[in-house]
């Protein structure tokens, strides 16, 4: 039983969550392009942007210009405010247990990946927020591009959505 329940945690840990508008049929979109007001210049737009691209005619969408795409693809880095909270637990102190409180020792600021596609006059059709935090300044070169692009397929693994 405890092994089962570790292999739910681990995969549900993989996953990241997403979202569609379900009134659509995405099988009608055979097309995607970068969309126009994407930032694809800096070093990390150039890697989100290069990776997406790259994985996104595994999906079933081809590249194409952007006048001509019936998706475009969008990123953003969200800025999110994590707090550090102590784990509460039960102590014994002279024979007789309470429970100790939560609380919060700390906050860190961390970005979070978001992809979605949208038609061309704007309207969301899908979207992606990866859960663990976008690979942190310090991580440099090729180790940071490796990272950015798991978290993009990680995203992308979530496209065409499910039902």
């Amino acid at each position: 039983m405890l092994r089962l329940l570790l292999v739910v945690l681990l995969l549900s840990g993989c996953a990241a969550p997403y979202d569609y508008a379900e009134d659509t049929d995405f099988s009608r979109f055979t097309t995607v392009a970068l969309a126009p007001t994407a930032d694809s210049q800096s070093l990390d737009g150039a890697r989100i942007t290069a990776s997406a691209l790259a994985l996104l005619p595994g999906r079933g969408l081809h590249l194409a210009q952007p006048e001509q795409a019936s998706l475009w693809l969008n990123y953003q880095l969200l800025e999110e405010t994590r707090l550090l909270t102590t784990i509460p637990r039960l102590t014994a102190r002279h024979g007789s247990f309470w429970d100790d409180e939560e609380r919060v020792y700390g906050a860190v600021r961390e970005l979070r990946l978001k992809l979605w596609l949208e038609e061309p006059g704007g309207r969301m059709l899908w979207s992606s927020k990866h859960p663990r935090a976008f690979p942190a300044e310090r991580i440099k070169g090729a180790e940071r591009s490796r990272r950015i692009e798991q978290q993009v397929a990680e995203l992308l693994a979530n496209y065409p959505p499910r039902d």
